[in-house]
């Protein structure tokens, strides 16, 4: 008896031994915070039954976002900085920040401006512009859920919106006033009537009036344009191409008047005189093949943007390079961008940041986010794989392939050009709305394990 006594406590010291390794392990590399949320989404998602979803997912998410933005105190930089700046010009009726040349080259940036103004105008205070992103980023979170119960679960739909809700790399745009946030939401809504089963004539000038608005905030309309030219390309047949030819028609003919009379707009009242053009269209490329910065933006590279001619010199150079340079180059690109493996906090320049007095250094705050953002990211990238993999047929058969068709387009759209950390923001949503699928595939996996368990069982 003694002996059994002693050996048992030798084996709970042991238990406890390895437990503290674990804790210490998990908690050096920030993966106990993950681990945490993980349980916690699945109990959410899985235990518990909690009425009106949405509106309950639309709240936390919302709070949460409200302390991101009062904690987390980022200053205004680049051309966040810019627009900001220009945005309080026009609020007062000044319109002299489009003599500048950012804007003179790229009038693009114009729309947001103006919404930025007219918030300003009627408000007086940018920090209601943060809010208003905070509004936004929950209803995407709430759009994420939707589209991911309308082709998959609701267990599944609810994972994955939880887990959309936490991810840090969105969480920390609300506090920018950057021209992601609201665009990607009047897509996205514009995208549920485009996946929807009966569409009528009516969806695709809803889709393509909100589509424009998004695209005048942010240019990023062609990736959604071009992936619903695939999308119905793919759907067409003998019997169906009149009727999706029209629709595809109307969208294009409501989409580009809404754009071009929105720049003409802009010219006529004087507030840009080049209205939302892009008067350097090669920039972006010039940087995209900067193989010594994998893409991302060189200051070096400024002296190239002045002479389109030195611009198209400099990209059939980095472009006509060995193709081992080029190689190298887009594995890189491809691995910070879908991989998020330089999501640095270092771009929203702080060096600390305040909780209740609690001073937590920029360094460590960047560890934290970087490790929580990469674990909750890279484990939907994953069951983004295995849903795709595995229901293939079904992805062709229903509308979800359009999100596929986007991911597609955005792969070989940012092979190409500048790369960002936030150019992210508006494909990590169709990321989670396909890893859905990965949490249904398991669900389902596990169980018919459990019934085959209970059948095996009752035998005996």
């Amino acid at each position: 008896m003694k002996y059994n006594f002693l050996a048992k406590i030798f084996m709970y010291l042991t238990i406890f031994v390895f437990s503290i390794i674990t804790i210490i392990f998990l908690s050096r590399n920030y993966f106990i915070f993950a681990l945490l949320a993980y349980v916690i989404v699945l109990f959410i998602s899985l235990k518990m039954n909690i009425k009106r979803f949405p509106l309950f997912l639309f709240i936390i998410s919302l709070l949460i976002r409200l302390a991101v933005i009062f904690i987390v105190n980022l200053p205004q930089q680049a051309d966040m900085w810019i627009m900001l700046d220009a945005a309080k010009k026009f609020a007062v009726n000044d319109y002299s920040f489009s003599n500048l040349p950012y804007f003179s080259t790229w009038g693009y940036q114009t729309g947001f401006v103006i919404y930025q103004g007219l918030i300003l105008k009627l408000f007086k205070n940018e920090f209601v512009l943060k809010i208003l992103n905070a509004v936004f980023t929950s209803l995407t979170t709430v759009i994420v859920y939707l589209i991911s119960k309308k082709f998959t679960s609701e267990k599944s739909a609810k994972i994955v919106s939880l887990l959309y809700m936490i991810l840090p790399m969105p969480l920390l745009l609300n506090p920018i006033l950057n021209n992601h946030i609201l665009s990607a939401l009047l897509m996205y809504i514009g995208i549920m009537f485009i996946i929807k089963e009966e569409k009528t004539i009516k969806d695709y000038i809803f889709a393509s009036i909100l589509i424009a608005i998004g695209n005048i905030l942010r240019p990023e309309g062609i990736i959604v344009v071009f992936s619903l030219i695939v999308f119905e390309i793919i759907k067409i047949n003998k019997k169906t191409i009149f009727d999706i030819s029209r629709k595809i028609f109307v969208f294009l003919a409501i989409y580009l008047s809404i754009n071009s009379f929105s720049s003409f707009l802009i010219q006529k009242t004087g507030i840009n005189e080049v209205g939302l053009k892009n008067n350097n269209p090669l920039w972006k490329f010039v940087l995209g093949f900067n193989h010594d910065t994998c893409g991302y933006y060189s200051y070096d590279d400024e002296k190239y943007s002045y002479s389109e001619k030195e611009e198209m010199e400099v990209i059939k150079d980095r472009v006509l390079t060995s193709p081992s340079k080029l190689t190298k180059l887009f594995t890189c690109k491809i691995d910070y961008f879908w991989l998020l493996s330089k999501p640095s906090t270092g771009e929203f320049n702080a060096k600390e940041f305040n909780f209740m007095n609690i001073k937590i250094s920029a360094e460590k705050l960047n560890d934290i986010v970087i490790n929580f953002n990469t674990y909750i990211y890279i484990i939907t990238l994953f069951m983004c794989f295995i849903g795709v993999i595995f229901n293939i047929n079904k992805i062709i058969q229903n509308n979800s392939i359009f999100f596929v068709i986007m991911m597609i387009v955005t792969f070989f759209v940012y092979l190409l050009i500048e790369l960002r950390v936030r150019y992210t923001y508006f494909i990590v949503i169709s990321i989670f709305i396909l890893s859905s699928y990965g949490y249904d595939y398991v669900l389902n996996y596990i169980s018919k394990l459990k019934k085959h368990k209970n059948i095996s069982k009752s035998k005996i």
